[in-house]
């Protein structure tokens, strides 16, 4: 290659430079770009991180109940029921179970559903809601370990 000159004629490197060298500038950057893009890290973290933390959590469980509160085969079992505080009781829980920083006061399940009669079909309604926001919010990883942890729940809320 032959060297580039300046406007005073004199040979000049920064041309030469940013030709071959800009590529190992722009590698830093495309690393912080990227490391800084929201992507949860692949396989790492906790469970919580990789569902996106409290805000994704909290989106979760509002489509969630909005959905089984709509549903004619769940609809009964949120009548009179706060949905708001309802929403934000089951969100910090979930906080919990993922392993965030969250701390749950509320009431057991057993002792939340207590006299509610849920049933099986209404629990299964319920928990296909849930299957199909977080198939479209979080990757099947993070679904799959989210209603392993869930499952245990189901004796203390069906028929309770």
């Amino acid at each position: 290659m032959s060297p580039r000159f300046g406007p005073d004629n004199t040979p000049c490197a920064a041309p030469i430079l940013r030709e071959h060298f800009w590529p190992l500038a722009a590698f830093p950057l495309a690393v912080i770009v990227i490391g800084c893009s929201g992507f949860p890290a692949a396989g790492g973290g906790s469970l919580y991180a990789r569902l996106g933390g409290l805000p994704q959590i909290e989106v979760i469980v509002d489509e969630t109940i909005s959905q089984a509160a709509a549903d004619p085969r769940t609809k009964r079992t949120f009548e009179g029921i706060k949905l708001p505080t309802l929403k934000r009781n089951i969100a910090t829980q979930l906080c919990v179970l993922a392993g965030g920083p969250c701390k749950y006061e509320g009431e057991t399940m057993r002792r939340a559903h207590g006299g509610l009669k849920i049933s099986d079909t209404e629990f299964d309604v319920f928990v296909g809601s849930m299957r199909a926001v977080l198939e479209r919010r979080v990757g099947e990883r993070e679904k799959n370990e989210l209603l392993r942890l869930l499952a245990p729940m189901k004796r203390d809320v069906v028929g309770a």
